[in-house]
């Protein structure tokens, strides 16, 4: 039962995704750096090489809302300087893309890490 669960929040943000504004505008390919470059390294810096499977999923998960809140503070100032220099919309969009994509990117990851890890638990 869990895994449908899982599978219809899955496609419900998908869904919504779609809905809103097309599934292309919440493809980043920075923002997914950002995050998941950002929770491997995290992960492997916090238990090294030694840890066990679950262990190294929760610590990515950890990681990757750690960089995806600095990706916020990255796409801030890209804004910022956008901005401030009055470029084109296109770098402010940019700019917006990576303020708010990691956040979504991270918690996603770390919700969907959870989910798997505890159904393994019980």
């Amino acid at each position: 039962m869990r895994i449908l669960g899982f599978i219809i929040c899955f496609a419900l943000m998908l869904w919504i995704m779609d809905m809103v504004a097309g599934i292309s505008a919440f493809v980043d390919s920075i923002s997914l750096a950002i995050v998941f470059g950002g929770g491997i390294a995290y992960a492997v810096a916090k238990g090294g090489v030694s840890q066990n499977r679950e262990q190294a999923l929760l610590n990515f998960a950890d990681g990757a809302v750690y960089w995806g809140w600095l990706g916020v503070f990255v796409g801030g100032i890209g804004m910022a300087t956008a901005a401030a220099g009055l470029t084109e919309a296109k770098a402010l969009g940019s700019a917006l893309a990576i303020l708010f994509l990691p956040l979504l990117y991270s918690y996603f990851s770390k919700w969907m890490i959870i989910a798997a890890v505890d159904s393994t638990e019980s």
